[in-house]
C-alpha cells in the first residue's frame, strides 16, 4: 500500500494543480453576485471584510442566529448583527429569536434585496401605519445602468455617489431595490421626511430622472434598531476600490456603533420553507443510497472489501513516525496589507494626477470628520478654522491649498500630465499636516 500511495498523491495534487490554472487564470473574473467573504471577484467581499476586520471585532457566525445569538440583555448590548447577500434565509423560529436579541440591546445589520417573508411579516405590523398592507410589494426595484447614492442627516446629504453596474467589462442595467412609499405612514410620509416609527429613512438613490428611491432605512425595537439596506452590490470589490465607494460604505458603516460585530455567513448557505421549524437533530432520509448497495451480492462484497482495504492502510500505512510539529504562523498587519494592494493599483496606472486628487479627497474628507468642518468652500476662514482646530502652524496649511490651487488647472485640463516629483511634494505637504497633528497629541499628553 505504501508503495502506491506517493502516486496516487501526486496524481491527485497534478489533476488539481491543473483545475486550478485553468479556472483562475490573470484577466478573467467572476461576475455572478455571490457575495463570497474571501474572494477576489468584481462582486465578492473581500476588500469589505478587510475593511471590516480594521474597523470592528469581527467574529463570523459558523452556526444560525438562534445557536450563536445571545438574546440576554447582558450580553446582546453592545454587540452588531451583520448579514449581507441576495437574500437572508431564516425560519419563522430564527425571527423570534433575532427580533428578541435587538429588543433585548443589540443591532441588526440586514443588507439584502430581498427581505425574509417572516422577517416582514414579525417586523413590519404597524397597527397605526395599516398593517401589512402598507407593506405589500416590498421587493421592489428599478432596472438602470447607473444610480446616485446619498444620505438623509444634514451632515452628510451634501455628496452623491455614483454607482454603475458592470457585467463582463461591459455597462448593463441592474435591478436597483428599493424600499416602496408605502412601507411609510402615509399620513406623515413626504417627499424628504418621513416618520421615525415604523420605519425612518437614512438613505436614497436617484436614477437620471431624479426620482428618489429609499434604500436604507432604521427601525427601533426595544432597546436596539434594525438597520436595512436593499443593494448589496454597493458594498462589493469593484466598488470599495473606488474612493467614492468606499466613502459611501464609510459613513453606512458610521451607524454601527459597537465594537463587537458578528458577520452571518451561515443564513445564506441553505434555502429554508416559509414556516418550517428548524430541528435540532437531522432528519433521517427514508431511503439510503447503501440500500441499494447491500441488497447486490456484488455490490454488498464490494463495500466490505473496500472498507477492510481502508481499515488496513489506516493501521499500518498511516501511521505516523513523529507528532507533527505546529507551526506558528507570525502576526501579520492586515490593514497594511491592504493599503499595499491599493497602492500598487494605483503605481501601475501612473496616474499621478488622478492620485493627486484623491490626495485632497482623502484630506478634505479627513478634515470633515475629524474636526467637523465644512469643506464646500476652501478659502482663508477654512483655513483659519482647521489652523484653530489641529493646533497646527496656519503656514502649513496655507502651503497645501496654496499648492492644490496652482496645480488646479492642469488637474481639470483632460490631457495633461503630472510628474512624480510633484505628486510627490504634494504628499509631503500633507504628511507635514498629519506629522503636526500628531506632534500636537503627544505635547498634550505631556509625553516628550
Amino acid at each position: 500500500m505504501n508503495k502506491y500511495a506517493p502516486l496516487l498523491i501526486g496524481g491527485f495534487i497534478l489533476v488539481g494543480l491543473i483545475a486550478y490554472f485553468a479556472s483562475n487564470q490573470q484577466g478573467f473574473y467572476g461576475w455572478e453576485r455571490d457575495y463570497k467573504v474571501a474572494g477576489e471577484n468584481p462582486y465578492d467581499m473581500k476588500v469589505l471584510h478587510a475593511l471590516l476586520e480594521n474597523q470592528f471585532e469581527l467574529d463570523e457566525l459558523d452556526k444560525r442566529v438562534d445557536k450563536e445569538l445571545s438574546d440576554e440583555p447582558e450580553t446582546a448590548k453592545g454587540t452588531t448583527y451583520l448579514y449581507i447577500g441576495q437574500q437572508a434565509k431564516y425560519t419563522e423560529d430564527e425571527v423570534w429569536h433575532l427580533r428578541n436579541y435587538v429588543k433585548a440591546g443589540g443591532e441588526a445589520f440586514i443588507i439584502t434585496e430581498d427581505i425574509n417573508d417572516s422577517l416582514a411579516e414579525i417586523l413590519l405590523y404597524a397597527e397605526d401605519c395599516g398593517g401589512l398592507a402598507n407593506w405589500e410589494g416590498r421587493n421592489q426595484f428599478i432596472r438602470k445602468e447607473k444610480v446616485y447614492a446619498s444620505f438623509k442627516h444634514p451632515s452628510i446629504n451634501d455628496h452623491d455617489y455614483e454607482f454603475e453596474y458592470w457585467y463582463e467589462n461591459y455597462v448593463g442595467t441592474h435591478d436597483w431595490h428599493f424600499i416602496p412609499s408605502s412601507a411609510f405612514c402615509d399620513n406623515d410620509y413626504s417627499e424628504d421626511q418621513y416618520r421615525d416609527y415604523p420605519l425612518a429613512a437614512l438613505g436614497s438613490f436617484t436614477d437620471d430622472e431624479k426620482k428618489e428611491y429609499v434604500n436604507f432605512v432604521r427601525m427601533k425595537v426595544g432597546e436596539g434598531y434594525f438597520y436595512f439596506h436593499t443593494n448589496p452590490i454597493m458594498f462589493s470589490n469593484l466598488y470599495l476600490i473606488d474612493t467614492a465607494g468606499l466613502e459611501y460604505v464609510n459613513y453606512v458603516l458610521t451607524h454601527i456603533k459597537t465594537k463587537q460585530l458578528y458577520w452571518d455567513r451561515e443564513s445564506a448557505m441553505r434555502p429554508v420553507k416559509e414556516g418550517e421549524k428548524r430541528a435540532d437533530k437531522p432528519q433521517i432520509a427514508t431511503k439510503s443510497p447503501l440500500e441499494y448497495i447491500f441488497s447486490q451480492p456484488a455490490l454488498r462484497w464490494s463495500w466490505y472489501l473496500f472498507m477492510a482495504l481502508g481499515i488496513i492502510y489506516v493501521i499500518f500505512g498511516a501511521k505516523r513516525r513523529q507528532r507533527i510539529i505546529p507551526i506558528l504562523e507570525k502576526n501579520r498587519n492586515t490593514s497594511l496589507e491592504f493599503v499595499e494592494t491599493i497602492g500598487r493599483l494605483y503605481f501601475q496606472q501612473q496616474d499621478h494626477k488622478g492620485i493627486i486628487k484623491k490626495q485632497m479627497h482623502l484630506f478634505l474628507a479627513h478634515l470633515r470628520q475629524r474636526y467637523n468642518l465644512v469643506t464646500r468652500d476652501l478659502d482663508d476662514k477654512l483655513i483659519h478654522r482647521v489652523a484653530v482646530r489641529s493646533k497646527v502652524d496656519k503656514e502649513i496649511i496655507k502651503d497645501i491649498f496654496a499648492e492644490y490651487f496652482r496645480l488646479r488647472k492642469t488637474l481639470e485640463t483632460p490631457y495633461a500630465k503630472v510628474d512624480v516629483d510633484t505628486l510627490n511634494n504634494f504628499y509631503l505637504l500633507i504628511d507635514k499636516f498629519h506629522q503636526e497633528v500628531n506632534k500636537m497629541e503627544f505635547v498634550d499628553k505631556g509625553i516628550a
